[in-house]
């Protein structure tokens, strides 16, 4: 597994290398669970990490605009990031996810990861979006490299407290089957980290002062961070790693139940 840390600024970016993270997501939060940040911020972070490790970048929750959606990855992808990450809670059907996020990667090429963030709440948004359930369709259909599910509500419930750990370890084995690979957030506590065998753990709260995503973020959380995950627990037994992954069986495109 490796562990995504999500940042705001490029010194957080430096907390975040020096803690160990894996990869350094850029992300605003106060435009959103996957808010996109400025041009500027993002061309910071990629100044201070440099090769340190991979930069991914948040595009936003894009609505179903294939065209607006591929210029804001080619803008991303021509200042540095590695992945771009694409936010799905305007679109509602998966064949307007395919057109969308196959417009994305034409975009930005082979260069660049592109990685598909749906919502384990998405069944309870008004209007409701496109549900987990479709990612490993969405991910045979288009080609792209990453899957991901967060939680667009920040009460405090995190991930597990919409989906159980058989549901995600489904989406997990039916995406790797797809051919890609798959991440998870939302609020994840040290002790959610290895509850399911995923290639990519993303978070923030838990690596900021007092677990308020935002609050600033500190080194010494992204560390412990690092050790948790490393510290053993259940693991997936394929040699891939970053956006390659072991296989699975695949699962349908349906909604999927909510657990309070």
């Amino acid at each position: 597994m490796k562990l995504l840390v999500s940042v705001v600024s490029a010194e957080e970016a430096r907390r975040a290398v020096a803690g160990g993270a894996d990869i350094i997501d850029v992300k605003d939060p106060l435009e959103g669970a996957l808010g996109a940040p400025s041009p500027r911020v993002l061309s910071e972070v990629v100044g201070v990490v440099g090769d340190a490790a991979p930069v991914s970048v948040a595009l936003g929750d894009v609505p179903g605009l294939p065209h607006t959606a591929a210029l804001a990855a080619r803008g991303a992808s021509g200042i540095g990031a590695d992945y771009v990450k694409v936010g799905l809670r305007g679109v509602h059907e998966l064949d307007s996810a395919v057109a969308l996020l196959s417009a994305v990667a034409g975009a930005v090429g082979p260069g660049v990861a592109v990685v598909a963030a749906t919502y384990a709440d998405a069944g309870a948004l008004d209007p409701p979006a496109l549900t987990p359930g479709c990612l490993p369709a969405l991910v045979q259909r288009t080609g792209i490299a990453g899957a991901l599910i967060d939680t667009f509500t920040k009460d405090g419930r995190g991930l597990y407290g919409w989906m159980s750990e058989s549901e995600v370890a489904d989406l997990i084995a039916g995406t790797r089957a797809a051919g890609a690979s798959f991440a998870v957030a939302g609020q994840l506590r040290l002790d959610d980290f290895r509850r399911v065998a995923a290639d990519v753990v993303g978070v923030r709260s838990a690596v900021c002062r007092g677990g308020d995503r935002a609050a600033e973020l500190e080194s010494e959380l992204v560390a412990a961070a690092v050790a948790e995950l490393r510290g053993g627990g259940r693991r997936c037994d394929c040699a891939g790693a970053g956006f390659a992954g072991c296989f699975g069986e695949p699962v349908p495109c349906q909604r999927v139940d909510h657990q309070s």
